[in-house]
């Protein structure tokens, strides 16, 4: 819908406009003022796409209004209302390109054949604004390809000709003369590929340098930041680094590690220097979720391997054997800080540590099946850094010291509260134990040493009372009854239910009434 402002002295004037234009259902919306004056004021407040206006009119005559509001907004379309066809006047309007003029008293099909010219004329200007805004996003976003694809290039080093008018661009702002240093964004989880493009603005405004931005992948983009003499150090770099980092964190949750390259001139250095930025990269495991790294820090001497390793690793495994809990957590923790201070084993092999230890940690306390540690197994080499690992490995201890507390007797009542309320589907040692947070050799034990009697034993049992008492109670089908105890096969059941009682259950259920 387009906008009209009707200008009148004459409200009655005003209000006749209006009327036909809401009459006749031309789609427009409609503002007025009293005189030019106020006219002016409203068209430089808002935007309007049709101007009604009179000629004679106190402050400000129509003609000194039209001629102010087209130089203010060449593409508004000018309509003058006048009761008066003075030729000056229409040559006045003509040099001020009004597109009609409409003598009062106002014809109404004359009005309806002008309006509609006037906003076929809008929406050949709309169209036409949209072709123009389509023209120029296509070529931002080719001038936009070419850019990052130069800078890609130089990346790997393969660009070294100046190649299309991006790339030129780019090859003279990373020219001799240009001191700069890239900034690498490394986030833990995909990212970029779903922050819209307001993400590039808001990422340079949080920094005071001019930027180049260019994705890498849904985990990585790189910056080039243009700097000057009194940024030259870290110290220098760090605060606004740590306020980009405040950013991602606050509106984006996203941990992730920056790393700033050394000081570059030029572009043949460039690729060397984004390699070594890599490198670097490598270490990230060994650093907490969102961290900050320069290529040129100088790193303090780092051991080239825990050299306690091995003794800390058969502490662990004697406290498991002994089931001292505490011990294993202090013994895991002293292992986790001296993992961070070395710089020789690799990720996957630490990984592969902690494996071994929740390995014989579940094996020794029988409290998950196979399919509980694969879970965590996984979960184990899915981890990003050392910090997450260190709080997988606390979390599986203090999961076991959470259900130690719990008496035998307090777990064996939970499994007779499941096979009670559960007797009529298909339970059994494996389903309970895997509810029971045990193995199913553990659970077993368990129950034989509580309850005195093996656990298959007590449902079968328990199952046989039930079909008993429902076959001396009910007039149900001795089929059904047996689908409701939990046997599927009636055979079976019908055997099972002889060696039990003694008597077929048809047998029973005679006896038992007589």
């Amino acid at each position: 819908m387009y906008k009209a402002l009707v200008v009148d002295d004459e409200k009655i004037e005003r209000e006749g406009i209006k009327f036909l234009i809401e009459t006749l259902g031309l789609s427009l919306q409609t503002a007025e003022a009293e005189n030019g004056v106020k006219a002016w004021e409203y068209l430089q407040a808002n935007e309007v796409d049709i101007l009604f206006t009179d000629i004679r009119m106190p402050f400000m005559d129509g003609l000194a209004l039209a001629t102010k509001a087209k130089k203010l907004n060449p593409k508004l379309k000018v309509i003058i209302v006048s009761a008066f066809g003075d030729f000056e006047y229409a040559k006045q309007a003509i040099q001020i390109h009004v597109v009609h003029y409409l003598l009062k008293p106002v014809e109404v099909s004359e009005f309806l054949e002008v309006v509609t010219q006037v906003v076929h004329l809008c929406d050949e200007d709309r169209e036409q604004r949209e072709r123009t805004l389509k023209l120029q996003q296509v070529y931002e976003i080719g001038s936009r390809y070419v850019q990052e694809q130069t800078l890609l290039n130089l990346l790997q080093g393969s660009a070294s000709t100046r190649n299309g008018i991006a790339g030129e661009s780019v090859f003279d702002w990373l020219d001799e003369n240009t001191r700069y240093r890239m900034v690498l964004l490394d986030m833990q989880r995909k990212f970029f590929d779903s922050v819209d493009h307001g993400f590039e603005s808001e990422v340079k405004s949080k920094l005071p340098w001019e930027c180049l931005y260019v994705n890498l992948n849904e985990y990585q983009s790189l910056l080039f930041l243009h700097i000057e003499d009194s940024w030259d150090n870290n110290t220098s770099l760090e605060p606004n680094g740590q306020q980009l980092q405040e950013f991602l964190l606050a509106k984006y949750s996203a941990d992730h590690v920056l790393i700033f390259s050394k000081v570059l001139n030029g572009f043949q250095l460039l690729s060397a220097e984004f390699q070594e930025m890599e490198k670097v990269l490598e270490h990230k495991f060994f650093l907490p979720a969102t961290a900050m790294m320069f290529t040129e820090q100088t790193c303090a001497p780092r051991q080239e391997e825990p050299a306690d390793i091995d003794g800390l690793l058969e502490k662990i495994s004697t406290y498991i054997n002994y089931g001292e809990s505490h011990l294993i957590r202090t013994g895991i923790e002293r292992m986790f800080e001296s993992l961070r201070n070395s710089n020789r084993l690799s990720t996957i092999y630490v990984k592969y540590i902690c494996t071994e230890i929740a390995k014989k940690y579940v094996q020794t306390y029988k409290r998950e099946h196979h399919a509980c540690f694969q879970r965590f197994v996984e979960q184990i080499y899915t981890t990003q850094n050392l910090v997450q690992l260190k709080d997988l490995m606390i979390e599986l201890i203090e999961k076991r010291e959470k259900t130690s507390t719990e008496s035998p007797r307090k777990v064996i009542g939970e499994v007779l509260k499941l096979i009670h309320r559960d007797y009529g589907q298909d339970i059994g040692l494996d389903s309970l134990a895997e509810k029971a947070y045990l193995s199913p050799s553990y659970l077993s034990h368990l129950f034989k040493k509580e309850t005195g009697a093996s656990l298959v034993k007590y449902i079968t049992c328990y199952r046989l009372d039930k079909a008993g008492e429902l076959l001396r109670s009910t007039t149900k089908k001795i089929s059904d009854i047996s689908q409701e105890v939990g046997y599927t096969n009636f055979a079976y059941f019908c055997s099972i239910f002889k060696n039990y009682y003694g008597k077929t259950p048809a047998k029973y259920r005679e006896g038992d009434s007589a």
